[in-house]
């Protein structure tokens, strides 16, 4: 049987999440040493993540929603895009925490307006068979710019004597093509039923499997903290900047590779299975981090990370794709991210706080109790 391809919209929608990728992930792995640079404690750190993703995180659902009712995906994807990509060299000249706090609120806030479309956009694009290949697709391209984005930062810290704001300067380069790619991207029609908007709304909330889903998912977010800390941990170990950059390296390389795998396994073998083995995968990672204490075990545990994000994200988006009708898609992406990242600030100041008060030890094992929660409740909708 001959191998379907992959439509146009889901090829160029991964390239524009390649570049703007390249973009953030020239920054991301730098802040945290960034923030302590300019006196930011760990529980500040914390914070600022916290704040920066939790608020953005209101928007999804009011863009997902929009993007339903006025059946139009492209304009919410680039205007994040923009917003997101545009943002980000004004760290350049930031001299306090709060500037940092400013540039991660635009950056996240741009991420909220254009996903919950762009993922509607993509399964809207593609066959149901080919849902879980079209979002590993995805997750590839978009983790192989967080692939070569920190080795372009290394090479420009190595000629820079470590300026660490000359990086966040060029970041604007990959961001400007990411943006000009997706006015290339074409709309699609997307099939409204005869009912009104609040019939439709209701009808989300009714859907059983979706919402258990949604609630495993939160409990489990709770546990969930901001990827800052396993950078901390790094630091903990004693590893330097660059070697920070190299780990990041590391981990986005194996979800690279593991992504389109296990995308095309979940639409061989199903979702649910490796939807409950990542929440399963998560703690028993989060429970070695707790007692990693060697270069080595950091290492390791870093590149092990890389195949829960291929177990998770992108599987998870075909998921609600199989649950969810196409016309109420992006609100339900949007309010399925809301949800993660409300949890996500509490996540991040629990953390932080864990973290603070006794060790890093009890912070990721408390952690990966909540992902055994959230696995409970999976199994609980799994059963039904």
């Amino acid at each position: 049987m001959k191998k379907q391809r992959l439509p146009h919209n889901v090829i160029l929608l991964g390239f524009v999440s390649l570049f703007s990728d390249i973009s953030s992930q020239m920054v991301y792995p730098l802040l945290a040493p960034f923030l302590k640079s300019l006196g930011a404690t760990v529980v500040l750190i914390g914070l600022i993540e916290g704040i920066a993703e939790t608020t953005a995180a209101l928007c999804k659902t009011f863009a997902g929603r929009l993007s339903d009712l006025w059946q139009k995906r492209k304009v919410f994807v680039l205007l994040g895009y923009g917003l997101s990509n545009l943002s980000k060299p004004f760290l350049y000249g930031a001299s306090v925490w709060s500037h940092v706090l400013g540039v991660r609120f635009a950056d996240r806030v741009g991420k909220a307006v254009r996903n919950p479309p762009r993922d509607a956009l993509i399964a809207g694009s593609v066959d149901k068979t080919q849902r879980g290949k079209a979002f590993g697709w995805h997750l590839a391209l978009d983790r192989t710019g967080a692939l070569l984005g920190p080795l372009i930062a290394l090479l420009i810290l190595s000629f820079s004597l470590n300026n660490m704001r000359l990086v966040f300067l060029l970041s604007i380069v990959p961001g400007v093509i990411a943006v000009g790619l997706v006015f290339w991207v074409k709309e699609v029609k997307i099939q409204q039923p005869n009912q009104p908007a609040q019939k439709q709304t209701r009808a989300l909330l009714d859907n059983r499997s979706f919402m258990l889903f949604w609630i495993a998912c939160m409990l489990f977010t709770l546990g969930n903290s901001s990827n800052a800390f396993l950078i901390l941990k790094a630091q903990e170990v004693r590893f330097s900047t660059t070697a920070i950059v190299l780990l990041w390296t590391l981990y986005n390389l194996v979800c690279t590779l593991a992504a389109p795998l296990l995308g095309n396994l979940s639409d061989k073998v199903g979702r649910k299975p490796l939807i409950a083995l990542s929440f399963l995968y998560y703690a028993g990672l989060y429970a070695l981090f707790a007692f990693a204490e060697a270069q080595w075990m950091i290492w390791a545990l870093f590149g092990a990370y890389g195949i829960y994000y291929g177990l998770s994200k992108g599987i998870f988006k075909a998921y609600i794709a199989d649950l969810v009708p196409d016309h109420l898609r992006a609100t339900a992406y949007g309010l399925f991210n809301t949800g993660l990242g409300i949890a996500l600030l509490p996540a991040s100041l629990l953390m932080g706080a864990i973290w603070t008060q006794w060790s890093s030890q009890w912070a990721f094992l408390v952690s990966a109790c909540f992902s055994l929660l959230g696995c409970s409740i999976f199994l609980i909708g799994y059963k039904r």
